[in-house]
């Protein structure tokens, strides 16, 4: 279901290679979008302190906001990490927008689950929140299945000594449309309706691969990815619980713990529930992280 996007993408790790960024952070979204406005920026000051203090150079940092961070630029920023890295290279992705679900055109999601008709896909500037929106056909939405070649590509380039870590502190569930949203509510990080648009019908068979990542999703299908306020500021729930509890030389299986705990100390509205949504295969819970060099 979620097994692109919000996720860890981990492998053996090894310190002799480089530490690379990319950093993506969307919360003014143009008014004619439809997207309202989200807290990204308050949530980049906090990435970029944990990229410091886990080791990463601020040249090997690329990051993009606002306006910068259209489809072409982070697609753009995809395929020249994706053929910079090298062996053993470290790897860490982190996306802070709008996320929704949108018609999944090649039918891979509904060989997990026959009642699956949708992808998830991550919201960058210049897409809009539904078909038809001012013209829009849904061409800027940064998909699951874009996405994952990308970690594909990635993958291979670094190895199995490579490690790569992808957070998506995003909404990637139609579920939420089901949900009486109160106006006096923190944000949240998703559209209220699926992005719906004409089936144009798989051009080949796709293909699916056994996972072999930790996907770390802000909150579960069923759940809204409601921003949290600290200190009279607002933040992305996993953006903040990530940054409170990633220490450099931790295990992936200690960083899923953390997370867990953390999730549950946060204020949450009235009445509303949410949890982190953790898939990681059994040999990657010992796998140490960035090591702060």
């Amino acid at each position: 279901m979620l097994t692109y996007l919000l996720l860890c993408v981990l492998c053996i790790p090894s310190y002799g290679g480089t530490k690379r960024a990319l950093v993506v952070c969307v919360g003014d979204y143009p008014s004619e979008s439809g997207w309202n406005t989200l807290a990204s920026q308050n949530d980049k000051a906090l990435v970029l302190d944990l990229l410091d203090r886990c080791g990463f150079p601020s040249s090997n940092v690329v990051c993009l906001t606002e306006t910068e961070a259209t489809y072409a630029a982070i697609v753009k920023a995809l395929e020249e990490l994706a053929t910079v890295s090298r062996p053993g290279d470290q790897i860490y992705i982190h996306f802070s927008c709008h996320g929704q679900q949108i018609t999944d055109q090649n039918g891979d999601e509904a060989l997990r689950d026959p009642k699956d008709r949708y992808d998830e896909a991550l919201i960058p500037y210049d897409a809009s929140v539904a078909y038809n929106w001012n013209g829009y056909r849904g061409e800027h939405h940064l998909i699951d299945d874009t996405l994952n070649d990308y970690l594909a590509r990635i993958r291979k380039a670094i190895g199995s000594q490579g490690t790569i870590l992808l957070v998506a502190d995003a909404c990637h569930s139609g579920d939420i449309s089901r949900e009486n949203i109160d106006p006096s509510l923190p944000p949240f990080r998703g559209a209220l309706d699926a992005f719906d648009q004409p089936y144009r019908g798989s051009t080949r068979k796709p293909v699916t691969q056994p996972s072999s990542w930790i996907s770390i999703s802000a909150c579960k299908s069923f759940q809204t990815n409601f921003e949290v306020e600290i200190d009279g500021r607002r933040y992305g729930r996993l953006t903040y619980a990530i940054s409170r509890c990633l220490k450099p030389g931790m295990s992936a299986g200690e960083l899923v713990s953390a997370l867990d705990a953390c999730f549950r100390q946060l204020p949450m509205p009235l009445g509303k529930s949410q949890s982190p949504l953790f898939e990681m295969p059994d040999n990657l819970k010992k796998h140490i992280l960035f090591d702060g060099r």
